[in-house]
């Protein structure tokens, strides 16, 4: 259940009342971080899943680097319900050069915020090392950033809580996890790491219907249940060049290393899409499966 201790009682009165009308909406902050552990007791064991962001010098993992990193970890039990949190930890990165004036816009961190400033590599290796799913709302982005800097953790599981959960079915109309949390209701201050990985998992935390009728569960339970699930990728390989608009449409992505383009779907639909791939003039579609740990790569 989420905590709404930190909500002030009469402000909280004046904003159920104002519900109560059609014309408003209420969003509440969500509070500042705390850690919650069974009984303020040692690490439970199980499951351990790892939240994180990052901010960047740019979107290249190849060429921009890290100026903050945050991280949590949340502890399950064998429902995926979390029994216990910790952090975020967050810390700074000088990147060694001045910080172009969109990124200051975009992170809130300056030039100067920066400077001098060293991520701890050892306790971020370590808390990463100690989850099972690293989870992160871009998972793709933050992915190669984080393998470019620390190789040991390369080939972990990893899981998009943009991508991986089916927010339209669900009811909202956007994936930007702003729109998401105000959609159940809340709102944070967003961009620096810390507040984000917070944010993401005030929002993972909500709970909710399955579409369609079934059981109410968290959205970090739907996650989770996503993440487990193998999937195939389908490669379109040797399509002609007249034919990149028209896989471009249907969702394919290029894929500079096969070179070809490539979609990831759900075993189940796997035999319709080479269905039609064949009615539209492609050559056959080859497949591989994939999981968690090469996901999003």
């Amino acid at each position: 259940m989420i905590n709404t201790d930190h909500l002030s009682p009469d402000a909280e009165a004046l904003a159920k009342d104002l519900e109560q009308h059609e014309g408003y909406r209420v969003l509440r902050r969500v509070p500042k971080p705390y850690s919650s552990m069974p009984h303020q007791g040692p690490v439970p064991d199980g499951r351990c899943v790892a939240i994180l962001d990052v901010e960047t010098t740019g979107l290249s993992a190849e060429h921009d680097v890290i100026i903050e990193l945050a991280i949590m970890l949340c502890f399950l039990d064998g429902e995926g319900e979390v029994v216990g949190h910790f952090g975020p930890f967050s810390w700074l990165q000088d990147p060694g050069c001045e910080l172009d004036p969109k990124i200051s816009l975009v992170t809130g961190l300056r030039t100067q915020d920066v400077a001098g400033q060293k991520i701890n590599d050892a306790f971020a290796i370590g808390l990463l090392d100690r989850a099972s799913l690293i989870v992160a709302h871009n998972a793709r982005f933050d992915l190669g950033f984080i393998e470019r800097r620390y190789p040991l953790l390369a080939g972990r599981a990893w899981a998009c809580s943009c991508n991986e959960i089916d927010w339209l079915k669900l009811g909202f109309e956007g994936r930007a996890q702003s729109a998401l949390l105000a959609h159940v209701g809340w709102f944070s201050d967003a961009h620096r790491a810390a507040a984000d990985v917070w944010a993401l998992f005030w929002l993972l935390q909500h709970r909710q219907r399955d579409a369609g009728g079934g059981s109410i569960r968290t959205h970090l339970q739907r996650l989770i249940e996503a993440a487990s699930r193998p999937s195939v990728i389908v490669q379109a390989e040797r399509a002609p060049f007249s034919k990149k608009d028209m896989l471009k449409a249907r969702g394919y992505r290029w894929n500079p290393d096969g070179p070809f383009w490539q979609i990831e779907l759900p075993p189940e639909r796997v035999e319709h899409e080479q269905a039609w791939g064949y009615r539209s003039g492609l050559p056959a579609m080859t497949t591989r499966t994939i999981t968690a740990c090469q996901r999003h790569r």
